[in-house]
């Protein structure tokens, strides 16, 4: 399964999961997935396929790293199936 709603998050806390408080934030993942576990991405019979691709950047946007960012998501009918 891809949850590329939580993506964001756990790529996040990957980077510093070394303290409590980050540890709360991978409970709070936690507890978001059990609450959504029984929803899901569908695709339509009859929609369209079509493919659409989304990306953004910040130019220094880690504060904690000065380092830029980047991201991107690909969705086909309307569903993400690639994301960074």
């Amino acid at each position: 399964y891809t949850r590329p709603d939580i993506a964001f998050a756990v790529d996040l806390l990957a980077r510093y999961s070394s303290m409590k408080s980050h540890w709360v934030g991978v409970k709070n993942i936690y507890i978001y997935l059990q609450g959504t576990k029984d929803l899901g991405l569908f695709y339509q019979k009859n929609q369209e396929r079509t493919m659409v691709g989304y990306c953004n950047d910040g130019h220094l946007s880690d504060p904690h790293d000065v380092r830029s960012q980047t991201g991107f998501v690909f969705l086909h009918g309307g569903t993400a199936f690639s994301l960074r």
